[in-house]
Formats: C-alpha cells, structure tokens, sequence
C-alpha cells in the first residue's frame, strides 16, 4: 500500500490510529527562485514511542523523533512520527482515505486539492 503492502486488518489498524491521532496538513515550501511548493504531509504525536513503531513498522514509511519534554514534569515526554515524502503521505491518504470519517476525509481533500494547486 504504501512501502510495503499491508493486510486489510493494518490498514485498518493504521487507519484507525490515524482517525483518532493523525493530522493532515499541507507544507508550503518556498526556494530562491521557485515555489512556492506545497507537499503533503501525515503525522501523529503521542507519548507511546511503541504505537509509533509499530505505525512506523506497518506503512514503512515516516521517521520517529523525540522525546520531546513536555513543560510540566509529570506529563510524559512526546515522541513525533511524521510522513515528510510527498508521494508517501498522498499514497498514504488515499489508502486509508475509504476507512476515515467524514471530518478526515474533508481534511485529506483539501490538503490534495491544495497540493494539486501547488504542484507539489
């Protein structure tokens, strides 16, 4: 599906963490010259380094960072994954698209329409 094929059941796993974690966003990038671009983007921030992994493991795609220290020293530190290659997070989208709600299914068109428009 994306870098590696998934099973109906990752999809949906992947689907479903993306549903409740996952943002959608475009990313305008502007170069002496040209531009400006906008690319596609998919992320999830959360304190479970191992969802992450496993999200990480199941798409094949995306990069982990952190932990990131949260302010207050009793929340958990934050980990970040995020689909920074423009084709992966499209092909990412579409994949997941059919399985997403109504409200994450608006956000994935916009952001495709704008990547459309930005020739990204």
């Amino acid at each position: 599906m994306v870098n590696r094929r998934m099973t109906e059941a990752e999809l949906a796993w992947v689907a479903g963490l993306l549903e409740g974690e996952g943002c959608f966003f475009p990313m305008e990038y502007r170069t002496k010259g040209y531009g400006p671009y906008t690319y596609a983007r998919v992320a999830v921030l959360m304190t479970d380094l191992d969802v992450l992994q496993r999200l990480q493991k199941l798409t094949g795609i995306g990069h982990i960072s952190g932990p990131t220290p949260r302010k207050d020293p009793r929340h958990k530190p934050i980990w970040h994954w995020v689909a920074s290659k423009n084709k992966e997070s499209i092909t990412l989208m579409r994949a997941v698209y059919p399985l997403m709600g109504e409200r994450r299914r608006a956000r994935i068109d916009e952001v495709l329409s704008l990547v459309e428009k930005g020739r990204g």
